[in-house]
């Protein structure tokens, strides 16, 4: 059986998803968690690290992209091989696919899709590949976002999330003004000329 841990805030799709996966005979939900704070405990706490996590980008204030770093971290710890992560997500926005990717996401799957398309990305992960659908088209992406820094790629994907400054400076826990500050940088950066324009690129 394929162990695999799901994070997610919102418990009808952790059950949901965990009473599919256990159902398919092939897969056991080895643990649940729904911040990152619980997140970290789980895998601090179980003897052996799950083959496959499912982790959701928004979890309540949470960025659940900040868990890939400290999943890192705690596999270095044991030196052991990092697990396939699949992001399962709300959003379809590929500024926020090709983030998910760029922080050490392997497959990423809409919550949206078929049961077929998450055990296609699973078995992806499995074998060592990756999962994207091809219609989020992230292999030639509108704009590199290798110039900005990583606060600013916070910034972009809250931005993208349809949260004002006020919202931002409240998940990211800093003040309005260095919000506004970074929006700046991030418009001199991309050639934005105002929100508008920064989510379409």
């Amino acid at each position: 059986m394929i162990n695999i841990v799901l994070i997610d805030d919102h418990p009808l799709a952790t059950n949901g998803i965990g009473a599919w996966l256990n159902g398919t005979g092939r897969f056991t939900v080895c643990g649940t968690a729904k911040n990152l704070a619980e997140a970290s405990v789980l895998m601090e706490k179980l003897e052996n690290l799950p083959e496959i996590i499912i982790l959701d980008i928004s979890l309540g204030t949470e960025d659940g992209l900040d868990f890939i770093p400290m999943l890192k971290e705690i596999c270095a710890k044991r030196n052991v091989p990092v697990p396939g992560i699949l992001v399962c997500s709300m959003y379809e926005d590929p500024f926020l696919i090709q983030r998910a990717i760029d922080s050490g996401a392997r497959a990423y799957v809409s919550k949206s899709a078929e049961s077929g398309e998450i055990l296609t990305a699973i078995d992806a992960l499995l074998e060592g590949g990756f999962y994207i659908n091809p219609r989020y088209n992230i292999e030639n992406p509108k704009h590199s976002w290798s110039l900005l820094t990583r606060r600013e790629n916070e910034i972009v994907a809250c931005i993208k999330q349809n949260m004002n400054n006020k919202q931002i400076a409240k998940r990211l826990n800093i003040a309005i003004r260095t919000v506004e500050n970074h929006i700046s940088h991030i418009y001199y950066k991309t050639g934005a000329a105002s929100r508008e324009e920064l989510l379409e690129l």
